[in-house]
C-alpha cells in the first residue's frame, strides 16, 4: 500500500522531527508539521475512497447511520485510515476541527479487533493506546486502566517485541503521572531491546531506541521533582 508507506514515512520521519525542533525552533517545526499534515490529509482521502469504493455506505457507517458487514480483507484499510485521521490530529497540532474526528479512530480500530484481534502482532490494541492517550473524558482510574488493558494485549500479541509499546506507555503514563524512575526504566528497556535483523519489527523498534534516547534527554524538563 503505497497509503501505507506514507503514512509510516510522516509519522517516523517528519513527525519525529517536528517533535524534537518544536521546543528550540516553533517556527520551523510548524513547517514540518503542515508538511506531515499534508502527507496524512491525502493518505485519509485515499483511504475513505478506497473503503467507499467497497462499501458505498461507509461514511454513513462512520458516523453511526449505517451498519456494515466487514471481514479480515478490510482491516489493513481501515487501520491505515484510522492511522491517517490520527496523524491528521496530531500534525495539527489541537485544531479543533480535526479534533472532531478522534471518535473515528476509535470505531475504526475497535470494529477491526472485532474482526482479528492478533492482527499484525497486536497493531490495533498498540494502536488503541495511542488513542486512549487523546480521550478528554477519561479520568486518571479510567485511563490508566484502559491503557493498561490494551498495553497487556499487544504484549501479549507481539511477545513483547514491539518496543513502541513501551514508548507509548512511557510517554501517556509514566510522564502524565509524573513517575520519572518508572519513566526512566521503560525507556532504558527500549534501549537495551535487541533489534532483531529482518523482522517484523526491525524498523520500528529503531524508531522506538531514537524515541526513547531523545526522552530519556528530555528527562530534566518533564518531571518536576
Amino acid at each position: 500500500l503505497l497509503m501505507k508507506t506514507r503514512i509510516e514515512y510522516a509519522y517516523g520521519i517528519i513527525m519525529e522531527k517536528a517533535d524534537r525542533l518544536v521546543d528550540e525552533d516553533y517556527f520551523n517545526a510548524k513547517k514540518e508539521y503542515q508538511k506531515a499534515n499534508t502527507i496524512f490529509q491525502e493518505a485519509r482521502s485515499e483511504g475513505l475512497e478506497i473503503l467507499s469504493d467497497r462499501y458505498p455506505d461507509f461514511k454513513d457507517w462512520l458516523i453511526a447511520e449505517s451498519v456494515i458487514n466487514f471481514n479480515e480483507n478490510d482491516i489493513e484499510d481501515m487501520y491505515w485510515l484510522a492511522a491517517s485521521y490520527g496523524g491528521c490530529i496530531s500534525s495539527s497540532r489541537g485544531n479543533p476541527f480535526e479534533l472532531v474526528n478522534l471518535p473515528y479512530i476509535g470505531k475504526l480500530l475497535k470494529t477491526c479487533i472485532q474482526i482479528q484481534p492478533g492482527w499484525n502482532n497486536g497493531a490495533l490494541y498498540s494502536a488503541m493506546m495511542s488513542f486512549t492517550t487523546s480521550r478528554s473524558d477519561l479520568n486518571e482510574k479510567m485511563l490508566r486502566d484502559t491503557i493498561d488493558y490494551y498495553f497487556n494485549q499487544a504484549i501479549v500479541f507481539s511477545g513483547g517485541m514491539d518496543a513502541g509499546l513501551y514508548v507509548t506507555y512511557a510517554q501517556s503514563i509514566h510522564r502524565t503521572f509524573q513517575e520519572r524512575k518508572e519513566f526512566e526504566e521503560k525507556l532504558n528497556l527500549v534501549i537495551e531491546m535487541d533489534v532483531f535483523r529482518n523482522s517484523d519489527y526491525e524498523l520500528t523498534n529503531l524508531i522506538a531506541k531514537n524515541r526513547a534516547k531523545w526522552l530519556l534527554s528530555k528527562t530534566d524538563d518533564y518531571f518536576l521533582e
